[in-house]
């Protein structure tokens, strides 16, 4: 490779490095040299082992249930006629869709509803979850 500087600890074939049997003499002067083994490093098949699928699935530990919804002291019912309204326009994902829409479209729902006692952010996240279909729930 021209015009390259390369370090001196430079291997153009490393795949060989690592099929090398590894040993290490160490000698001294009062001792006879004794050869003493290097731990060979991980092979590529049990790095190897777990796939794609593995890592890409997620845990359901981690998995997570739902926004922590604090409604102060008293617990509100949310009617079977505001729920019904949210579902009637449900975002699903699909490319066709526009995300800011819908959530301008549930916000405003949300603002025409007053429980006494509760905040508005409180309703507005109790009602998000059933505005959702699909993979985007």
């Amino acid at each position: 490779m021209s015009g390259f500087n390369l370090p001196a600890n430079f291997n153009s074939n490393p795949e060989a490095l690592l099929r090398k049997k590894r040993t290490r003499v160490v000698s001294s002067s009062a001792t006879p040299p004794t050869v003493e083994p290097i731990t060979p490093t991980p092979s590529v098949a049990t790095s190897m082992a777990r796939s794609l699928r593995y890592y890409s699935t997620p845990d359901v530990a981690n998995v997570p249930v739902g926004p922590a919804v604090n409604t102060g002291n008293g617990n509100f019912e949310l009617r079977t006629g505001l729920l019904t309204m949210v579902q009637a326009n449900q975002f699903c994902g699909s490319p066709s869709e526009d995300a800011n829409a819908h959530t301008q479209n549930i916000l405003e729902q949300c603002e025409t509803i007053i429980i006494k006692d509760v905040t508005p952010k409180s309703v507005k996240l109790r009602l998000f979850p059933f505005s959702l279909s699909g993979k985007v729930k």
